[in-house]
């Protein structure tokens, strides 16, 4: 899949790039070696995740959302930073990241698979009433470029790589029918079934990542962070559904510098 060539390719294109800007002066023409020293810093980060595990458009399939919630999806990390001027520097971090959603909606001709209370089980085109639940964790490592233009924001811009622990994307579909096999298949009335696509959701994540900061205290700031998902979470063959899903979250939270 040509997406997963891309992503390293584009994150090492955001290293290739701080490689420069880390040398480069504070807006004067001349370097600050004579007038900063170069630091690493140190910082706790917290917060939580807002957003979805969601397509990029919606599709004709899903003809309305009812409702949508954010799961309870805490972010925890550790990162460190190097600041090679006053205002430029990079910085890598590690986090325990929890992205969920819970989404109830309308579908018509819905490819997926569904299990019927007495076993049945059924893959084809779903019309009728859909609920989805996402809760996933990973262990996430994002990398970045750091502009510091004064001593309140913060800004990075960067890729991430991520590593899935722990799954679960599940939900129940009723007051409707499918056609068992596709479209043109035997029409099988559903008042309620389930689905649990937990073991299908891949391992491996990448994608893009951004945000800035704002210092409220000596060593407490107030960041938010767009994380954007540019590898589907499930694999090319998964006949649950016929389009891909992307992880988009914001996470809002604190960074305590140590």
């Amino acid at each position: 899949m040509m997406i997963n060539i891309r992503i390293p390719v584009l994150i090492s294109g955001m290293l290739a790039t701080a490689s420069p800007l880390l040398a480069q002066d504070n807006g004067h023409g001349q370097t600050n070696a004579h007038h900063f020293k170069p630091v690493l810093e140190h910082r706790i980060l917290a917060g939580f995740n807002f957003g979805g595990t969601a397509p990029v458009g919606l599709p004709n399939t899903i003809r309305k959302i009812e409702t949508y919630r954010p799961e309870f999806s805490p972010s925890l990390g550790y990162e460190l930073s190097y600041r090679k001027t006053k205002k430029w520097g990079a910085a890598v971090a590690v986090k325990l990241d929890y992205k969920g959603m819970f989404t109830k909606d309308e579908v018509q001709y819905f490819p997926t698979i569904i299990t019927t209370s007495d076993g049945g089980r059924f893959e084809g085109d779903f019309t009728g009433k859909n609920e989805t639940t996402v809760r996933n964790a990973y262990v996430f490592f994002p990398i970045s470029v750091v502009y510091t233009p004064n001593d309140r924001w913060r800004f990075n811009m960067g890729g991430y790589v991520a590593w899935l622990f722990s799954a679960n994307f599940h939900g129940n579909v009723s007051d409707g029918y499918i056609r068992n096999g596709g479209s043109l298949g035997e029409k099988v009335n559903i008042t309620e079934a389930t689905f649990d696509f937990g073991t299908e959701v891949r391992s491996f994540d990448a994608g893009l990542q951004g945000g800035a900061a704002y210092r409220v205290g000596k060593k407490l700031s107030i960041n938010g962070n767009l994380n954007w998902g540019l590898r589907p979470i499930f694999p090319d063959d998964f006949k649950g559904m016929d389009f891909p899903l992307y992880n988009i979250y914001l996470t809002l939270g604190v960074t305590y510098k140590i």
